[in-house]
């Protein structure tokens, strides 16, 4: 700044108030005429955000990563038991799979014993089916049962 009008014409070109006397300095000062021609750009500028995207406050950026820092533990520790969940439930489904592959028949016929029909034809000595059936039909049941239950849980 060389010239004492200088703050005056940088205010007059911001706001775009000139007077008589300030147009006529700004003609023959050649500082006065750089910084009213810089002035509309600077006033501008002045009123651009520094940044596109305001940060957020750092203590809720260290709050937020303290809390995936725990999520990560938890996963990491939770994984065998993961792994185990998962490897039961491939067991039960194989168990259903292969208990109604293997007794198809009769749980169709079973199933169809439902009907009117069907119940005076059981009661005339139809095949029913066996013990064993049934009991691996209770086994798989609890073990559904439960790994249902521990899913359920397990998420809470």
């Amino acid at each position: 700044m060389n010239c004492a009008h200088e703050p005056n014409v940088m205010h007059a070109a911001a706001e775009d108030r000139w007077t008589e006397s300030l147009r006529a300095h700004v003609a023959e000062c050649a500082d006065c005429a750089a910084a009213a021609a810089a002035a509309p750009w600077m006033t501008r500028f002045a009123r651009i955000s520094d940044r596109e995207h305001i940060l957020p406050d750092p203590s809720i950026v260290w709050l937020k990563a303290q809390l995936l820092k725990g999520s990560a533990d938890v996963a990491r520790a939770s994984r065998p038991i993961t792994i185990v969940q998962l490897v039961a439930y491939c067991i039960v489904a194989g168990g259903w799979a292969f208990l109604l592959t293997w007794k198809w028949k009769a749980v169709q016929t079973w199933i169809g014993g439902f009907t009117p029909s069907g119940i005076v034809h059981n009661a005339a000595g139809a095949q029913s089916l066996s013990l064993s059936f049934f009991g691996i039909v209770f086994v798989l049941a609890s073990m559904t049962v439960m790994l249902a239950l521990h899913t359920i849980l397990a998420e809470e």
